[in-house]
């Protein structure tokens, strides 16, 4: 954690960074338009994140809540098959299969487990598809609550993805889901050529909501 720190630490940017012609700073580009709505971010500046691009090969994410309208990078700190763990200096975490968030740690209400088989295949296929998905959240009783989904899938329009380090071509994903137990939601997914995703607006519960993630470094 102590290297952790290090390498998110705020500091000045190492020097020459801001010249990279191969960064592009995600607070400012297309991506935040798209998924932040009318919330600018304003936690995570261009500095930082030079810094932490500048400071570590390890894949590096952006990490938007709407509705606190608050920002952070992530580093990888654990790989586990096709699951990897991103974590902050203050221990919060989220886990990703492919670029889907499956699990989060220390967001409050958070996200436990999900059944993301059907939806993931569909959305990294980039094809049309009806398909369940199943998310189970930790109440403030301490009871984990599931809520199955019965999910539409299907592609949007290509785009161009320009963010930090990462730069490819990218296919939009829209799965519209809906259940009796649930509230209904819109999760949109950037899908590259070979499956993952790079970035993604995705609902994880009533107490959280909406959040944006950006893939910076990988």
């Amino acid at each position: 954690m102590l290297r952790l720190a290090a390498l998110l630490g705020l500091g000045a940017a190492v020097a020459g960074c801001s010249n990279d012609p191969y960064f592009t700073n995600p607070v400012t580009n297309i991506y935040s338009l798209m998924f932040s709505g009318d919330k600018a971010p304003s936690a995570v500046t261009q500095q930082q994140i030079l810094q932490t691009l500048s400071a570590t090969e390890l894949p590096v994410a952006f990490f938007n809540v709407d509705e606190r309208n608050s920002q952070t990078l992530l580093i990888q700190i654990e790989e586990n098959g096709p699951y990897k763990t991103f974590a902050t200096v203050t221990r919060q975490s989220i886990v990703m299969n492919h670029g889907m968030i499956t699990g989060t740690r220390g967001l409050g209400g958070d996200l436990m487990s999900t059944e993301e088989e059907a939806l993931l295949d569909t959305v990294r296929a980039r094809r049309t598809g009806q398909v369940s998905y199943v998310q189970r959240f930790l109440t403030s009783e301490g009871v984990t609550e599931t809520v199955t989904y019965r999910c539409g899938v299907e592609p949007d329009k290509p785009v161009e993805v320009a963010m930090g380090r990462i730069r490819t071509n990218g296919q939009e994903m829209i799965a519209a889901c809906e259940s009796p137990d649930g509230p209904p939601f819109v999760d949109y997914y950037v899908v590259d050529a070979g499956g993952e995703i790079l970035a993604s607006r995705q609902w994880l519960g009533g107490l959280t909501g909406y959040v944006a993630m950006h893939m910076l470094q990988r």
